[in-house]
Parts: structure tokens; sequence; C-alpha cells
């Protein structure tokens, strides 16, 4: 949410004044990779560090028959590495469409060119911000550390 605050970004100025710019750090894809990958390597190794190695990595096979077993364990495999792709996208998406539709407002004031429309524009766009910052960035946060407590939580305690 901090990065929604107006800050100089650039360093760049307008007849002596600094250009202000919002641009939230999730937003980007290296940004929210990154925190799905510090809680991937947590996961895996807080769930090593509870049940030892060979117990945690046993409670990823389920209760099947052996002859689905070569069917099962890739899958098990590959859901963990989609963990990665379902945390770090599902951020990085909501972030950035967000930013996208304020932008497209923005952009709306300038292309209408009509004071009338702009008294409408101006006011729709302002509110859209704040349902964004308020709202959406809210939600997004807490759904991440949510998966991320259930992820790790599960790790510890893989027989629920």
């Amino acid at each position: 949410m901090i990065g929604f605050i107006p800050l100089p970004l650039t360093g760049e100025t307008w007849h002596g004044v600094p250009v202000w710019g919002i641009y939230a750090a999730t937003s980007s894809l290296a940004v929210t990779l990154a925190l799905a990958l510090m809680t991937f390597v947590f996961t895996h190794v807080e769930g090593i560090r509870w049940n030892g190695p060979v117990r945690y990595f046993k409670s990823w096979i389920p209760e099947v028959p052996k002859a689905m077993l070569p069917l099962i364990i890739p899958l098990e495999i590959l859901g963990q590495f989609m963990r990665l792709i379902s945390l770090s996208v599902r951020l990085y998406a909501n972030m950035l469409a967000g930013h996208m539709l304020i932008l497209t407002f923005i952009g709306l004031i300038f292309v209408l060119e009509s004071v009338v429309l702009a008294v409408f524009t101006v006011p729709f766009a302002a509110l859209f911000y704040l349902f964004e910052v308020v709202i959406v960035v809210s939600i997004q946060a807490f759904i991440f550390a949510l998966l991320s407590a259930i992820y790790i939580g599960s790790a510890i305690e893989p027989e629920h």
C-alpha cells in the first residue's frame, strides 16, 4: 500500500518541481516472484526442519494404488512449483491491471479534451483510485499472506 503514495521516483523535474509518480513494487513480476520464492524456500525448509526430509517428502505422496504412483508423484512435484506461479502471477497481474486502469482514466481526461466531460471523469478516476488502493491492494496482500501461511502450515503439519 505504501507504493500508492506519490513520490518523486526518477529525480526528474518539470520547471523546478519534482515529477511525482505512483509505483507499487508488486506491479513488477520480479518482485512478486522473489516474494513467492521466499515463501517456497521457507515452506520446504520448515517442512524438512519439523518433519525430517523422509517424512516431509513422503507426505507429498497420497494413499493411492501403486500403479498410479508414476502419475501422481510428478503431479505432486509440479503442484509444488505451481505454487510459485499462483502466488507471483496473481499478485503481479492484479497490481498491474489496477495501474493500467488508473492510467486509462488519467489518459481519458486528456483524450476527451472537454471540461464538461472532465468534471465527470476526474471524480470517477479519483474514486476508482481510492477503490484500488483501499480494497484491491488490501485484499491482494491478505490473499498472498494467507496462501503463504497455508502452504507453510501444510508443510509443518502434513497429516492435515
